[in-house]
């Protein structure tokens, strides 16, 4: 027959319970466990979920709960974690990470050196914002501050004047098959 809609109202308030701070491992786990995606991402943003649990949900086919697992408050989640969801094709999974401050900074400086990808410059404005702000107001880094700086393009050295750069062997091979092409030599 027609569905009432009770259904989505159950999921609804079971997502709003994983939301209420006061929630145990298990229910979190039996919520991670929904067939519902709201349900499932509202328990992989919630910073009580285990790590366990936000592996698994880290792997999920729906987006949401990717993000919900990308913007998760909780300290002590592995890097590797943040660092598979910087990977994922979704880009708004890796807008979730940059925007939260759980993310460790080295993280970001990779999503930040990222050409042509839409998120490297808003990862760079949050670097550039942990900077100015000092380290009190970011997480502190897994790695030296110096590493952790984000060029806006990779550095360049160029040749001085007069100075030619090497020739290469395939250089010089694809060199010659073009002046017996065009006639030359």
């Amino acid at each position: 027959m027609f569905s009432d809609g009770n259904g989505q109202q159950t999921a609804l308030q079971s997502a709003q319970k994983a939301l209420a701070g006061n929630i145990s491992d298990g229910e979190l786990a039996t919520l991670a466990r929904s067939p519902e995606a709201k349900v499932r991402a509202a328990a992989a943003a919630h910073p009580g979920t285990p790590i366990i649990t936000l592996l698994k949900l880290a792997q999920d086919v729906n987006a949401d709960v990717r993000i919900g697992v990308a913007s998760n408050p909780r300290q002590g989640i592995p890097v590797e974690l943040f660092e598979d969801l910087a990977k994922d094709k979704n880009v708004d999974v890796v807008y979730a990470l940059i925007g939260n401050p759980a993310v460790p900074d080295p993280v970001i400086a990779r999503l930040g050196r990222q050409i042509h990808k839409e998120y490297a410059k808003h990862a760079r404005a949050r670097l550039a914002e942990a900077k100015r702000y000092g380290a009190a107001a970011a997480p502190a880094p897994a790695v030296p501050a110096a590493a952790a700086e984000v060029p806006a393009f990779p550095p360049t050295h160029p040749a001085s004047v007069g100075e030619r750069a090497p020739i290469v062997a395939a250089h010089r091979v694809r060199d010659d098959a073009l002046d017996a092409l065009l006639g030359k030599g």
